[in-house]
């Protein structure tokens, strides 16, 4: 039987672009062997939800890496446990530019990846946002004391 908890991790931004809370930002699906962790996809945010880093694309995707390990590390996962990234970025060129900034985080063997470039993100200073997947098994599951609902 499938259980899946909503996590609204500590120490992470909690709201969206019209500053209103609209998504949980990681959803967790356990079985007994296996969990699936699904993240929101990571922007460059401050705690009170401000665009940090603005005009900086490696700032930005340091920032966004930072936040994916935070929500990962609130359910006992880590970047490597990563099996899907999908990133969304209003400049290519940047972006590529300043991608040996998201290789301190992401380590070989490395996730399957996607790379979209968009017209905008939800505030128009964001230059990155990248959601994930990861797999961990059951036993290293860890749900934080507070902001879970499960079902």
């Amino acid at each position: 039987m499938l259980k899946r908890h909503y996590v609204t991790p500590e120490n992470t931004y909690k709201v969206g672009g019209n500053r209103q809370v609209i998504y949980t930002p990681v959803i967790v699906v356990e079985d007994t062997t296996h969990t699936h962790v699904y993240l929101a996809g990571r922007t460059s945010r401050t705690l009170d939800g401000d665009v940090a880093s603005k005009g900086d694309m490696r700032g930005q995707i340091r920032e966004v890496c930072k936040a994916l390990q935070i929500a990962l590390e609130s359910v006992g996962a880590t970047l490597a446990d990563v099996t899907r990234t999908t990133t969304y970025t209003t400049d290519m060129k940047a972006y590529f530019a300043a991608i040996d900034e998201r290789f301190k985080f992401f380590k070989p063997p490395y996730p399957t990846s996607t790379l979209i470039g968009v017209a905008s993100l939800a505030m128009p200073e964001m230059l990155v946002e990248i959601e994930v997947e990861a797999i961990i098994e059951t036993n290293r599951l860890r749900l934080p004391k507070t902001g879970v609902v499960s079902r």
